[in-house]
């Protein structure tokens, strides 16, 4: 079956500038097997590095902002035995995509002005057919290459006709599956790589399960699609449930500046859905009242009030006297509820802080519990037991009486579930307490807010008694005065309430609705067309075990975890149960078959797989031969596979025996950057 790769490398070019000329070298590379022969030290692996800087790729091998590439294209570069100042230098690299189209990136390494977060490319093939060609330069290592149109991978991922999704990181957002994730499916350098499958992996970008939502979007799982739309709705849920949470604390906070307090508060969303949710209510006409009955009847007074002719000071001298008296009653009936509403704040904070001290003692004495079930499960023999202190778990008080409280004392377990519950309850009584507290502190703040207007009131009375008897009753002007104030704060109260309310229930309704499509979406499990595929990788993967004489386990014994989607034996991923050799088998057959099967079954596989130095741990010369054959038929079908190795030149053309390939051969003692 013959493949269409999505990244074909053309040429690569090393260039470094001395004051005595230019040094380096440009190598061609071909479709299929091509094999890079070079004595160790020569720069093997500087040209292999040189493809992935030239790429921008160089985050999959390290978080560090250095240039992965060594001294001589850094600092000091040695031509024929003298050492020479390197003053600048570069690197370029061709390249073609599925529908044949070549440009070529050069990226500086060292440059007085241009900085190497700058990549130019060149809409040609440059390297090996010269020319000029219409160049556009591209940023790359800064926030914003992956999405933004100056950004290289930006133009990378189009470019190779990859669609990269937008994958749930650490913190809840969403952002692109970025290059450098896989990459290591591609590439295998030679200091880390060989290390594990898949070493290089770059966990520090912070996405979750970064393996695995690297290896569903290069094999083109099905799964990949659903996972990405439940991690969607889970994040778009949590945000959902944060800005609820901050919309209720804004109304609680307005609700109390304003002198008002919430009945029926919601502890959950989904409770912001009933109609009595989060009600205001107001102190009016000495009780507290719904906000929208305690407006109607300011309205009802006012409109009483203004019906009844206005009263002078005499018509009034023995109405107001009975007024007086009664209000300066209500004043100390005010001054006795705001003692007593005082009193209850404090008792009330005093079980606050013995609610805060029991639930830390409480938390402390899980996580003992805690640890020693820990220690036991560890095999442990001597963890503490935590009934010899003769100390009550429930209220930590040293046991006198003489009781033998061990006799029948719990498991570990027990008490951890005892122990909990315990918390539960008094977590939930120490917000129970938080919300009357709150609800306490607005009532003490109407009762001083009321206990000012009646002092107010008795004052006005007074004057009123003193004035001339023929004079409006000052009271009667006052108290309507006082009404309509009372009337228009009510009015701002709800006007500044009935926002975050409403918000609160469309938050709530979206809630609903994002919860019902996660409960609707179908499970995360794989689909008829990934088992296939999965199948199908797992039987390329024996087959090529078998081939590499991989001998550890039985080949047939070896599958591909479900949970992982990495080479697994009864359950566990291989690893250090392996010898370093045929660890390295696993490598070469785990990536040839996920390419294959990528390749066959219309995945996201570039077609390309390069390997520095592949014959690890002195692999047998047997093992490797296949190898190489095994690239070679790989390299038939249309994939490109480039080798990097320092095997003699007679031992690999012995290996290589009629398979079809492109050697690359740098004579021994020759170092890749040469006098140019």
């Amino acid at each position: 079956m013959e493949i269409t790769p999505r990244l074909v490398l053309r040429a690569v070019k090393l260039s470094a500038t001395t004051p005595d000329g230019e040094v380096g070298r440009t190598i061609s590379f071909t479709k299929g097997l091509n094999v890079l022969r070079a004595g160790n030290t020569s720069g093997k692996s500087t040209t292999l590095q040189a493809i992935i800087y030239a790429l921008g790729l160089e985050g999959m091998l390290s978080p560090r902002r250095e240039v992965p590439l060594p001294h001589s294209m850094t600092d000091r570069v040695s031509v024929d035995g003298v050492d020479q100042v390197v003053l600048q230098s570069y690197v370029a690299l061709e390249f073609e995509n599925a529908e044949g189209t070549v440009v070529t990136a050069a990226r500086w390494v060292k440059h007085p002005e241009i900085k190497n977060t700058v990549i130019s490319i060149e809409h040609g093939a440059a390297l090996t057919q010269g020319g000029s060609y219409a160049v556009e330069d591209f940023f790359v290592r800064l926030s914003g290459s992956a999405q933004r149109e100056r950004g290289f991978h930006h133009f990378l991922s189009g470019f190779l006709g990859w669609n990269l999704p937008f994958v749930t990181h650490m913190d809840g957002s969403e952002r692109p599956l970025y290059s450098e994730c896989l990459f290591p499916f591609f590439y295998v350098e030679q200091k880390h790589g060989w290390s594990g499958v898949q070493a290089r992996i770059p966990t520090y970008l912070g996405i979750r399960e970064v393996g695995k939502r690297s290896f569903e979007f290069v094999l083109g799982l099905e799964v990949f699609q659903r996972i990405l739309e439940r991690q969607r709705i889970t994040s778009n849920i949590a945000e959902l449930e944060a800005s609820w949470r901050r919309t209720l604390t804004e109304l609680k906070t307005s609700a109390t500046t304003l002198g008002s307090t919430l009945s029926n508060e919601p502890r959950r969303i989904v409770d912001s859905l009933a109609d009595d949710s989060a009600i205001p209510t107001a102190f009016a006409g000495g009780a507290w009242l719904p906000l929208d009955l305690a407006i109607d009847q300011l309205r009802a007074n006012i409109v009483r009030t203004e019906s009844r002719t206005a009263r002078t000071v005499e018509e009034d001298s023995s109405a107001l006297e009975a007024e007086l008296e009664q209000a300066e009653d209500s004043v100390r009936l005010a001054v006795i509820s705001l003692s007593l509403l005082m009193e209850e704040r404090n008792e009330l904070q005093d079980q606050a802080r013995q609610l805060d001290l029991r639930l830390e003692a409480l938390t402390e004495d899980l996580q003992r519990h805690k640890d020693s079930a820990l220690l036991v499960r560890l095999g442990a023999k001597h963890a503490k037991a935590l009934t010899v202190d003769h100390t009550c778990p429930t209220c930590h008080q040293e046991v006198t009486d003489g009781m033998d409280i061990s006799a029948h004392a719990m498991t570990v377990d027990e008490n951890i579930a005892f122990i909990e519950r315990q918390r539960s309850t008094f977590s939930a009584a120490r917000e129970d307490i938080g919300r009357t507290l709150d609800a306490l502190v607005v009532r003490e703040r109407s009762v001083r807010d009321s206990l000012g207007r009646l002092r107010h009131k008795v004052r006005r009375m007074k004057n009123s008694l003193l004035g001339p008897g023929d004079a409006p009753s000052i009271t009667d002007v006052s108290e309507r005065a006082a009404l309509q104030e009372q009337l228009d704060r009510l009015l701002d109260n709800r006007r500044n309430l009935d926002s975050p309310r409403e918000t609160l229930r469309n938050l709530a309704e979206s809630h609903k609705a994002q919860s019902a499509a996660l409960k609707a979406l179908a499970t995360s499990a794989l689909s008829d067309s990934d088992q296939v595929k999965l199948r199908t990788v797992e039987m390329y993967l024996r087959q090529q075990l078998k081939r590499y004489h991989f001998d550890s386990l039985k080949p047939e014994d070896v599958e591909i975890s479900r949970d992982t989607y990495r080479p697994a034996h009864e359950g566990y991923e291989l690893g250090f149960d392996l010898s370093a050799s045929d660890m390295i088998r696993v490598i070469w057959s785990y990536l040839f078959a996920v390419m294959r099967v990528s390749e066959e079954q219309n995945g996201n596989h570039l077609g390309l797989l390069i390997f520095d130095e592949p014959k690890q741990q002195e692999t047998a010369s047997k093992s490797y031969a296949e190898l190489l054959q095994e690239a070679s038929e790989q390299g038939n079908r249309g994939s490109q596979i480039i080798f990097a190795t320092s095997e003699s030149n007679a031992t690999l053309l012995a290996m290589l025996n009629h398979a079809k390939y492109n050697l690359i051969d740098i004579p021994d003692g020759e170092k890749i950057l040469t006098s140019l």
